[in-house]
Formats: structure tokens, sequence, C-alpha cells
């Protein structure tokens, strides 16, 4: 297998000019990227509302736009109801005092979701793409 993967890459600095590395587990790498995504995305979200908070500037007309385009690549990548879920993960699964508010489903059953890989086995579970 490992001979298959030097003979791909060999190619590819052929043909490319470059150094490659090709990666043999997709989901692991999905959910890697995945988890980088929503980490970053609630960093970028806690120092958008520090700026309002604390400095009392308001980047609500640039972020926004982002915002929108981000939250559609979403829809596109997992669709509108999982969006609807990661949405809620990064802007109000926490309470004024800092405890994380469970996530409730129609069934009455509750997750908390901590983590990033927490949001992404729950999104893979409860909205599997077909």
């Amino acid at each position: 297998m490992m001979e298959e993967f030097d003979d791909i890459k060999g190619l590819f600095k052929k043909i490319l000019g470059s150094e490659v590395n090709i990666k043999d587990n997709i989901k692991a790498t999905e959910k890697s990227v995945f988890c980088l995504f929503i980490n970053n995305l609630e960093k970028s979200n806690t120092m958008e509302n520090k700026l309002i908070d604390e400095g009392g500037v308001d980047c609500s007309k640039l972020t926004d736009p982002l915002w929108i385009v981000i939250e559609n690549l979403f829809k596109f990548l997992y669709g509108e109801k999982a969006t609807g879920i990661i949405m809620w993960y990064i802007y109000e699964r926490f309470n004024p005092d800092g405890s994380i508010i469970p996530l409730e489903d129609k069934q009455g059953k509750q997750y908390i979701l901590t983590t990033p890989e927490d949001l992404y086995s729950y999104i893979k579970y409860r909205y599997p793409l077909k």
C-alpha cells in the first residue's frame, strides 16, 4: 500500500513540481477540518463580542456578510437543520454565567456539546448525509 502512495506522490511531484501529501482517511480529515473551523469560528465570535463589550467597537457591518457566507457554506455541506445546530453551538451554547446550555431534541432528550468533536459526532449521528 505504501509503495502505491509513493508511486502516486512521485507522479504528482513530476506533474506539479512539488511535494504532495496523500491522506487516506477522509473521514478523519473531515472531522479534523470541521473541528478546526469550529474552534476558529468560536474564537472569532468571542473576539467580535469583546470588541463590542470592552472597546465599544461594532464591526458587524464588516463581519455579518462573512458570517452569512460561512453559514451558507455549512448549509451546502451539512444541510439546513445541521447548520442551525452548528450556528447555535457558536452563538448561543453558553448561558451568561458561562454554563453550557443543553441541546434538546423534539423528544426532550438533552445533549451536552462541550467540544467541536461533540458537535461533529452529534451532527453525523442526527443528520447523516444520504
